[in-house]
């Protein structure tokens, strides 16, 4: 008679073979939750497979969103800003590009043929786990596709497509439909051409051309769009939020001709994804433009870098102009992820982010600092519009 290791071996045996065959198929540990790939136990709430460890900011404060100094890995959010796990929790069962997968399609992407190609990444929990809108936008189909797939698809106000795929037939969304980021639309499922209960999710260029999501999910943020706060509004709340770059850029080469090392600043703030006003008034303020300038302290050039944080963004020369602009708006760009708001971030770039998680706020010792640049930042908004 066979004993309990003889079962156990099975039962191993038996889940390699149906991996093997369907990625998305999942374990469970013996308490009842997902395991994941490793064996580690997922949580409802944790990021999926490493690919949001490090994602977007909510909007501070609110029933409707999570604190301003938290970093959302996996906590709904409805009306949210930014961009979003779909399944919060969900295991990464594929990735975006080519694979020997034979249920994939072929597909030419930049002149080069491949015989299978999955063009979006597949995310796996249990059947009937509910489907977040990943950003805001407009329900552009909601339906059955030729295939028996039950789709959305929702525009979002940078023009880019995001797709929900294998969807349970019982949709929460219709055609015209405005979501908000986290928003439910609709509930896992395994329709159309599918091995079993998973979500394939897809990003589109305006164009129609698949790319993939993972480095925007990680960044928070679609590809068209930049970090921005009005600074009439930054006072009062100080949440981040998000408009596209066209437009941002657009008001700063309105007046970019009144400020020094322009090019610089634009190329390192939308490297950043950061408004390349913010980035001009802020070293208007630390260094009124001198590219040689150094504190006191010892900080140096036009965002005046520490040798410590400048060594830390990869400067090595500080009073290189394009260097010391890309690390200064690398840094501030670290902060805004970080605690999701204008005010707070410049407060950590001028004190140290310590500093501010001790003072759960700007702290006394910045507000002055603060107060200058959102005022700076207002001022060229002002000229620009």
């Amino acid at each position: 008679m066979a004993g309990y290791g003889d079962f156990v071996s099975r039962i191993a045996q038996l889940d390699t073979l149906i991996r093997n065959f369907d990625p998305n198929w999942q374990e469970t540990s013996p308490t009842g939750g997902l395991v994941g790939s490793a064996g580690q136990a997922l949580s409802a709430t944790s990021p999926f497979a490493g690919v949001l460890a490090d994602v977007s900011l909510a909007s501070s404060g609110g029933a409707a969103g999570v604190s301003g100094s938290s970093i959302y890995a996996g906590t709904r959010v409805v009306g949210g800003i930014g961009f979003g796990s779909p399944m919060p929790g969900g295991r990464l069962t594929q990735s975006f590009g080519a694979t020997n997968l034979a249920m994939e399609p072929a597909a030419t992407v930049d002149g080069v043929h491949y015989a299978h190609y999955h063009a979006g990444i597949d995310l796996a929990m249990r059947a009937g786990t509910p489907i977040l809108a990943a950003a805001n936008g407009t329900v552009i189909f909601a339906g059955r596709q030729s295939d028996g797939a039950v789709v959305v698809k929702i525009r979002h106000d940078d023009g880019y497509v995001t797709l929900y795929g294998h969807l349970n037939p019982d949709l929460d969304v219709k055609v015209g439909d405005r979501v908000s980021r986290g928003q439910e639309v609709g509930k896992e499922g395994s329709t159309g051409k599918s091995t079993g209960p998973h979500l394939h999710f897809g990003l589109y260029t305006k164009a129609g051309k698949a790319v993939d999501p993972t480095p925007y999910l990680k960044s928070g943020r679609l590809p068209d769009t930049l970090t921005l706060a009005s600074p009439s509004s930054v006072s009062d709340a100080g949440s981040t939020s998000w408009e596209s770059s066209a437009s941002v850029l657009a008001r700063f080469d309105a007046v970019a001709s009144k400020i020094p090392y322009a090019g610089q600043i634009r190329a390192a703030a939308i490297a950043n994804g950061i408004d390349p006003l913010l980035l001009a008034a802020l070293v208007s303020n630390e260094s009124n433009f001198h590219a040689n300038s150094v504190s006191g302290a010892g900080a140096k050039g036009l965002t005046q870098l520490m040798p410590k944080t400048a060594s830390g963004m990869g400067v090595s020369n500080p009073f290189d102009p394009q260097q010391n602009l890309d690390g200064g708006a690398k840094y501030l760009g670290l902060q805004l992820k970080r605690f999701g708001r204008v005010d707070k971030a410049l407060a950590a770039y001028s004190k140290g982010p310590g500093t501010v998680w001790r003072a759960g706020g700007v702290p006394t010792s910045a507000k002055a600092y603060v107060s200058r640049v959102l005022g700076k930042w207002a001022r060229y908004e002002k000229a620009a519009t």
